[in-house]
């Protein structure tokens, strides 16, 4: 039997022969193009790849449901409409990022299946095994990661493996605190920071424990003084990631070289999470806090940075900037310094988002000026492909 690895770049290279062993390593995250070649001559010796393509008897069937998924035919054409999109919104912005570089596809089986919660389910999972896969070869490029929350943030995290090389100590740094209101369920961005420290030898984590997400509108309107941030900035990790009364050095947050986030939009942060039945904490707390219309007017958010509609006037975009004002976390103009910093040759990966429901199809294109690294599902590819590509 041939490795899972072996088979994956097998089915890349008889699908699309046009795929060099370079693009091959790059699109199903295989290392190098000599690690490529290896796997190929593997699946050779073993006999997968032949004249046809052909599966092993008695392969799982949830290995080769995962290649199936895996493999996107317009992966080379979407990723260059990606990367001309997100320059089209930089030229039309004048608060834009850097251009897109690099989308993965990861498959998500079974989460087409609208009524079927635990097929659902298990989509989550499917693709958090392979995009943590994705997400660690990133990580291993930075000193630091930003990580923020979520049930896809969940589903890669706790699917990363531990590191076994010493030496490579990192800093992980949640993207924000936690609702005041709302219980967290799944994983806080102080969680997700926890667990990934734990997976890379001699790392560490701050925490945000106890820190609000938010400051309240019906607060915020009244607080001429401010004493709402010199309250949250007592917070000792608060101050050290984003700054605050008595901070002496540069704040982590504006200094990060990769930021590790979802991105969410009203419709499905609204939707159960399974196995909880309530939608995303974060979400209701920001409905609670806020004037609910005002949500509206966004096309959803990214690390809880809301990105106003396209559509909409000047004077809607900046009730839009007034609830991101009230956001304590990480702020659009963060996401703007490590997306236009970001750079793979010198080890800075920058905003790298992972995406599953199609649904979310028009915040990922309205904050593609934001992006660098996007890692979707194959029922999102095809969504953003059509979009695109029609």
């Amino acid at each position: 039997m041939p490795s899972r690895e072996a088979l994956l770049a097998a089915y890349y290279k008889f699908h699309d022969p046009t795929l060099t062993q370079r693009e091959i390593a790059e699109k199903a995250n295989l290392g190098t193009q000599a690690q490529v070649s290896r796997l190929l001559a593997e699946a050779r010796e073993k006999e997968v790849l032949r004249e046809i393509f052909q599966f092993p008897a008695g392969l799982d069937k949830e290995v080769r449901q995962q290649i199936e998924s895996s493999f996107f035919q317009r992966h080379s054409a979407l990723e260059n409409a990606l990367a001309q999109k997100a320059r089209d919104l930089n030229d039309t912005r004048s608060d834009g990022g850097s251009f897109f570089k690099r989308l993965h596809v990861v498959g998500a089986p079974g989460l087409e299946e609208e009524n079927n919660a635990a097929a659902r389910e298990k989509a989550f999972q499917v693709f958090g095994a392979g995009a943590a896969e994705i997400v660690t070869g990133y990580i291993d490029q930075a000193d630091t990661c930003c990580v923020a929350w979520g049930r896809t943030i969940d589903a890669t995290v706790r699917h990363v493996r531990p590191r076994s090389t010493s030496g490579s100590a990192k800093l992980f740094i949640p993207i924000a605190g936690e609702p005041t209101n709302h219980e967290p369920n799944g994983v806080s961005p102080s969680d997700a920071a926890r667990t990934l420290a734990q997976a890379w030898p001699e790392s560490r984590a701050l925490s945000l424990r106890g820190v609000q997400a938010r400051i309240p509108k019906s607060v915020y309107v009244h607080d001429q003084d401010r004493i709402a941030r010199e309250l949250v900035g007592y917070s000792k990790n608060y101050r050290q990631i984003f700054g605050g009364p008595g901070s002496a050095d540069r704040p982590l947050i504006r200094q990060v070289p990769m930021i590790l986030t979802g991105i969410g939009d009203v419709t499905t942060s609204k939707r159960p999470i399974v196995g909880v039945g309530r939608p995303d904490p974060w979400y209701l707390e920001t409905e609670d806090a806020e004037d609910p219309s005002v949500l509206g007017l966004a096309e959803g958010n990214i690390g809880g940075v809301w990105i106003a509609r396209s559509d909409v006037s000047a004077e809607e975009k900046k009730q839009v900037d007034e609830v991101n004002a009230r956001w304590l976390g990480a702020q659009h103009d963060d996401f703007k310094r490590c997306s236009r910093t970001a750079d793979m040759e010198r080890n800075r990966p920058g905003v790298v988002v992972l995406a599953v429901e199609p649904e979310k199809k028009n915040i990922v294109l309205e904050a593609l000026y934001l992006v660098n690294v996007l890692v979707v599902s194959r029922q999102l590819a095809d969504a953003l492909a059509d979009e695109l590509l029609s």
